[in-house]
């Protein structure tokens, strides 16, 4: 598996489950939020995520940038 696969499938993972924000993500995958965001980045090229700028976080409750899987 290429460097990353895993770190980009475990984001997905969790962000498929339900929205977060990045400080979030960071949190529950021991990552700094610079990498989470690259790997959104990364995770963008092939599926769509969504980012909601001034959403309540559904897991930490503070308000900003909030990111989610587009699922058809």
């Amino acid at each position: 598996m290429p460097e990353g696969t895993e770190s980009a499938a475990l984001i997905t993972a969790l962000i498929l489950e339900r929205p977060m924000c990045p400080q979030c993500i960071a949190a529950k995958t021991d990552m700094s939020v610079i990498k989470v965001m690259a790997y959104l980045e990364q995770i963008a090229e092939s599926i769509v995520v969504q980012r909601a700028p001034g959403e309540p976080c559904p897991v930490c409750g503070v308000v900003g940038p909030v990111v989610s899987i587009v699922r058809d």
